[in-house]
């Protein structure tokens, strides 16, 4: 057609095209979509959506007390787990988590803290003071009292940027700010810090009583006494260029590794001292000593037998070792915040004195040393109130364990007189009323009475303060005698379980109970947060707001999962 008739095959093909513009072709048969090409076509979650929210909430948890940096919601792993799990979710930025919803968890557990604060008879706060990576000062305070259960609470009050000098002015400055913030500052008993002396005289200055932490105490008496001992720190000196050898060498860790595994030595790591913390003095002897053949034999292996020990001096770390472990039992005894543990600090004194006095009769040094520096340090422990009031009100000690009986008698007339101050506080706040009802029975009198009832107003008011009196002097001895009565529990039990079921038997005496058992023997809650804070200001996290580690911190802490 084309060929022979050109105008004829032309005009077919304008017919053609006009008539497939006029009737389009019809579409394909419609069939059932898949469960894939469902779920994917598949609206996602309306932001306002009640799963929505509980993923977000779950999600913004999950960050707080795994401490996860924010930038976790664009990391493309942790996006292509949550497509998985729900492709319906949209991650929210990371923007909208620090200004929407972990803000609102801030909120909500800022309340929380507080209403538990607010319902606190007395609390006890401890503080210290770090240097974040950022080299970026803090100052943390966290708040422990005996809640209406007689349930230890522990709780980070706040972790502040400090700009200015840490001078005592700025700290007591800072401390007090903070608990005008949360409305305890009247509540506050005593606050427990190192022995640093800018924090002891910020303390000082807020007219708070100061307590220095047990802890921090024995760490300065094991390094002096180790300081004072010159053959043990040579050999110790030694002991840490062996590690420091193994540590740097990883032709030196692999032959011991070799040797540790023909000896049938447990394959442990050799573990280095460091300057602030004794313990870690007595770790690294330790784990010396229990791989002592294995370092011997690599040592001589590599060529290096002039770094070998000699018998003695093993002999001499070996009873460092003896000597240093009580030390730390006493240290790890008095670190928890769940229980009571100021009422342990005098009598694990006396138990460190025993032992380190009767190693030191036996000819060591170390334990010689030891000795003089607890005497030094300890020195009249049981004239300390706060120590011995905490030790007297836990039945599992009260009065047995101090050395001086004079001292117990002096402490019992303490705490009759603060049980006397509460009564009065008490009375006086009804007594008026109590006059105003007796007001109101004298007039309801016979007529007969009507005419004197001036003077009988007089004379009832009288007795009733004569009454009130009576009742605030002498229901504080009565209760004395029946807690002297009282037996005593055994250590391995709960002195607040004791207290709680105690409780109506002594109605004052529970109330300064739980002022001093609520008190803590270290600082130890606030330097666990530094750790914390370190994994918070990390290589991810260098840039993070002051503002933001308090409230990540804070949340850290006191968030509670359900």
């Amino acid at each position: 057609m084309k060929t022979t008739h050109p105008e004829s095959h032309s005009e077919l093909v304008k017919r053609q095209a006009h008539a497939a513009v006029k009737e389009p072709a019809p579409p394909p048969a419609a069939r059932q979509k898949t469960l894939h090409e469902s779920l994917q076509k598949s609206q996602v979650y309306p932001d306002e959506s009640q799963r929505a929210r509980e993923i977000t909430t779950s999600l913004a948890k999950m960050i707080v007390k795994d401490l996860q940096p924010i930038s976790i919601v664009e990391d493309q792993g942790f996006r292509h787990f949550m497509k998985v799990v729900d492709p319906r979710y949209q991650i929210p930025s990371r923007k909208s988590m620090m200004t929407g919803e972990i803000p609102k968890l801030y909120e909500h557990a800022q309340k929380t803290v507080k209403d538990s604060m607010q319902s606190a008879s007395s609390v006890v706060l401890t503080t210290d003071m770090w240097t974040a990576r950022t080299t970026e000062g803090y100052l943390t305070l966290s708040g422990h009292f005996i809640d209406k259960d007689w349930q230890m609470q522990s709780c980070n009050l706040a972790t502040i940027h400090v700009a200015v000098q840490h001078t005592a002015d700025n700290i007591s400055e800072l401390l007090k700010k903070t608990t005008d913030e949360w409305g305890i500052t009247s509540k506050v008993h005593a606050v427990v810090t190192d022995n640093g002396a800018n924090m002891v005289s910020a303390v000082r200055k807020t007219c708070w009583k100061h307590i220095p932490c047990f802890s921090h105490t024995l760490n300065l008496i094991v390094k002096d006494s180790i300081k004072a001992d010159t053959s043990l720190e040579s050999s110790l000196e030694k002991c840490s260029a062996i590690v420091r050898f193994f540590h740097h060498s990883t032709r030196a860790t692999d032959k011991l590794k070799e040797v540790q595994n023909q000896l049938n030595l447990p394959q442990h790591k050799l573990i280095q001292s460091v300057d602030t913390r004794w313990n870690s003095v007595l770790y690294m002897i330790d784990r010396l000593y229990e791989q002592q053949q294995a370092i011997t034999t690599t040592l001589c292996l590599l060529g290096r037998n002039n770094m070998c020990l000699c018998d003695e001096e093993w002999s001499h770390i070996r009873q460092a070792s003896d000597v240093l472990r009580p030390f730390e039992e006493a240290t790890k005894e008095v670190s928890a915040e769940q229980y009571v543990t100021i009422s342990k600090v005098i009598p694990l004194v006396c138990l460190l004195l025993q032992k380190v006095t009767t190693s030191a009769d036996q000819g060591n040094s170390l334990a010689s040393q030891l000795a003089a520096q607890c005497k030094r340090r300890f020195q009249n422990i049981e004239h300390n109130h706060t120590l011995a009031a905490s030790t007297f009100l836990d039945i599992r000690f009260r009065n047995i364990v101090f050395s001086d009986s004079a001292n117990v008698e002096m402490i019992k007339s303490r705490i009759i007189t603060e049980m006397q101050a509460l009564a009065c506080a008490e009375t006086q706040s009804t007594r008026h009323e109590a006059a105003a009802t007796a007001s109101t029975v004298t007039q309801e009198s016979p007529a007969e009475c009507s005419s004197s009832k001036g003077i009988w107003q007089e004379f009832d008011s009288r007795v009733l303060a004569f009454q009130s009196n009576r009742t605030a002097n002498t229901d504080a001895y009565v209760e004395m005698r029946r807690y002297m009565e009282e037996k005593v529990i055994p250590r391995s039990e709960d002195p607040l379980v004791w207290w709680k079921k105690n409780e109506t038997t002594f109605p004052m005496l529970n109330k300064v109970a739980k002022k001093y058992l609520g008190t803590i023997a270290t600082s130890v809650p606030a330097e666990r947060l530094f750790s914390k804070a370190g994994e918070i200001i990390s290589q991810r996290r260098n840039r993070i707001k002051a503002e933001n580690v308090n409230m990540l911190l804070f949340l850290n802490s006191n968030l509670r999962l359900q």
